[in-house]
């Protein structure tokens, strides 16, 4: 399982739905079959079992184990990453020149952030995806924030922002 994943149009889709959010919530924790998460969530098998159809072709959930169970195989599922982001995040620009300058600045902390993120590699098995994604993020948002590179660009971020004239509405 992944610390994080950037998701396509298709997956930020997935995502966004409330029903789709439970289950991955759930699969985060453990692997789950389609059975036991149609009755947990009182909905019928089909339903989840065509979700979870949709979730695995973009890769958000997959297989992790199939067992036998008499003539049957039961497959159980599991949450691909323990974070999703859209990737429109990335793609984002301000107009004005001033919030442009200030945007700038919180992107390269961000990425700083992600790509520190991401030399985590994958939760370890032994671990609890939950805890161990929060571990992270708070290790990494100490180590980074810590730095005395990322002191002198808040204070360039905050200054941007000052000059950053808000309309009425913002406020």
């Amino acid at each position: 399982m992944k610390l994080l994943k950037v998701l396509d149009q298709e997956g930020e889709n997935l995502v966004a739905d409330p029903t789709n959010q439970i289950i991955l919530r759930e699969l985060v924790t453990a692997p789950h079959s389609i059975s036991e998460l149609a009755a947990q969530l009182k909905l019928p098998t089909l339903n989840v079992w065509r979700r979870m159809q949709k979730l695995k072709k973009v890769n958000i959930v997959e297989v992790t184990e199939i067992k036998k169970v008499g003539n049957l195989e039961k497959k159980l599922y599991r949450s691909t990453a323990t974070l999703f982001t859209p990737q429109q995040y990335f793609n984002f620009s301000a107009k004005d020149k001033n919030l442009k300058q200030a945007f700038e600045i919180y992107s390269d902390i961000q990425k700083s952030m992600m790509t520190k993120t991401l030399t985590f590699g994958d939760v370890p098995k032994d671990a609890d995806p939950i805890d161990y994604s929060l571990y992270v993020n708070m290790q990494v948002f100490a180590e980074i924030c810590g730095r005395p590179e990322t002191h002198t660009k808040i204070a360039k971020l905050e200054e941007a922002l000052a000059k950053f004239r808000q309309p009425r509405s913002y406020l």
